[in-house]
């Protein structure tokens, strides 16, 4: 009798702990940034969570979520372009193995890899020794590879990415028994990235906006919104999101974080590897850009009661707010019949900050910035970001600029031939890819130059670099044949 209470109360534990995460990679082949990615929605019914950067024990300094108060995290990537997340495989065996577990293998892998083959190598060498491990691991790095990797206590296989550069997973693995928990938000994912990438769209930015976010539950599409239609014994634009030992959509009731780690383009500077950190259900939540390279993060983002978790977890609450349906969201908090909802400015929030950390990294390819010049343009992305959250404001994309950098002009913008751009006064002007290249420069000093790219110059975003003495100013170009 001891002995069954005893499995009884294992058994609660283990259902209680049941967490139905979604992962998966895009490797640099598959984006059309050149940028790898992987991605992780941490589904726990606990809103003790937070994002931070870990600069100590170990080689590498990374960035992570966790617990708050744990060192243990569940996603994240360090300094030097090693990415990886998780998600628990319940067909896997819980008995027998020991050392290293599902959380603390990717802490050792976030403090000391740098490459695939470096987590490959502690797989191999812990095979022998056993791990405490029934979990996938999502894993990208530098060099723009990626793959997923399922480990159980003596074992583990790689699965590579398919012709396209995409790899996803559940919480199942193929080498445990034949259940299957979360295979259709597994496929779902794959989906979404393969359209993406099929539009040549595939990028973090997508991720971040589309796949964490997404609600489509097997036999009920939302999409596009708002979403007026209704289901027996629900109001109109209720959708299911499946209950927690079950969980249908890839964001759920329970998504209370996610991050999308963007990589690097391969041969640039590692530094600007960073995780985009979701507090709260990510689709009625606004991710912010934490790098490890920091050594630093903004004081919102800590903390069970960190200001951003805080409006996260009421939005979570308002979208999710019928008690005898908890796994039900009302989409109209998302976007109504009129038009109204957070999306309305969650989105474009959402779209400013990547376009303006990306702007920012094409710039610190041509002059590597210092940590705390890292640290103090996160923080005031997170500024305002939050504030953005707080008010219900809508960022535009001017908002973070300096004021100079609106005098500097760029007409036709998207062009397809040629771009005239004009400035304040005389000065010079340089044009970088994406990766850091000098790609053109003028030769005079001038208030105006013409820019027509050479015949094999490809489609893509450029970064027009203008400067007189200390001042420098820039603006994007997007080219188009």
């Amino acid at each position: 009798m001891k002995k069954l209470l005893i499995c009884l109360f294992l058994s609660v534990l283990y259902l209680n702990s049941f967490s139905s995460c979604t992962i998966g990679v895009a490797t640099s082949d598959a984006t059309f940034d050149g940028r790898p990615v992987i991605f992780k929605n941490r589904d726990i019914t606990s809103w003790s969570i937070e994002f931070k950067v870990v600069t100590s024990s170990g080689a590498y300094a990374y960035a992570c979520n966790t617990s708050v108060g744990s060192s243990t995290p569940w996603m994240g990537v360090n300094e030097v372009g090693f990415g990886i997340v998780q998600s628990a495989a319940y067909n896997l065996s819980w008995e027998g193995g020991s050392g290293l577990g599902n959380g603390s293998l990717l802490q050792h892998a976030l403090k000391y890899c740098e490459t695939l083959a470096d987590f490959e190598w502690v797989l191999d060498s812990t095979n022998a020794t056993g791990r405490l491990t029934e979990a996938n691991y999502a894993v990208i790095d530098a060099s723009g590879n990626g793959a997923i990797y399922e480990c159980a206590n003596w074992e583990y296989a790689k699965y590579e990415p398919d012709s396209l550069g995409l790899v996803t997973h559940a919480n199942f693995a193929y080498i445990g028994d034949s259940g299957r928990v979360g295979q259709n938000r597994m496929e779902r994912a794959y989906e979404l990235m393969a359209q993406a990438l099929e539009g040549d769209s595939l990028n973090a930015h997508f991720i971040a906006k589309h796949v964490v976010t997404d609600l489509l539950y097997p036999g009920q599409d939302p999409y596009p919104l708002p979403w007026t239609g209704s289901f027996p014994g629900m109001p109109a634009g209720w959708v299911e999101t499946g209950d927690f030992t079950a969980v249908q959509t890839i964001c759920n009731a329970n998504s209370h974080a996610a991050g999308v780690v963007q990589g690097v383009v391969p041969g640039t500077d590692v530094e600007n590897s960073l995780l985009w950190c979701y507090l709260g259900i990510p689709a009625v939540s606004i991710p912010f850009p934490l790098f490890p390279a920091a050594y630093s993060e903004p004081p919102e983002g800590m903390g069970s009661t960190g200001e951003m978790l805080t409006l996260a977890r009421a939005h979570s609450d308002s979208a999710f707010s019928d008690p005898s349906h908890k796994s039900w969201m009302n989409t109209a908090h998302l976007l109504d019949e009129f038009g109204e909802g957070i999306l309305n400015f969650t989105l474009p929030t959402l779209d400013w900050a990547f376009d303006t950390v990306n702007t920012q990294i094409a710039e610190w390819l041509a002059s590597s910035p210092t940590a705390g010049e890292r640290s103090d343009f996160q923080d005031g992305i997170m500024d305002i970001i939050y504030n953005a959250y707080l008010n219900g404001t809508a960022v535009e994309v001017t908002e973070f600029k300096a004021p100079n950098e609106l005098t500097l002009k760029a007409y036709p913008n998207p062009f397809n031939a040629i771009c005239n751009i004009e400035f304040p006064a005389e000065g010079k002007i340089k044009i970088f890819d994406m990766t850091g290249r000098l790609v053109w420069n003028s030769s005079e000093s001038s208030t105006r130059v013409t820019w027509q790219p050479a015949e094999e110059t490809p489609n893509g975003i450029y970064l027009v670099q203008y400067s007189s003495g200390t001042l420098k100013i820039s603006k994007k170009l997007i080219y188009m044949k």
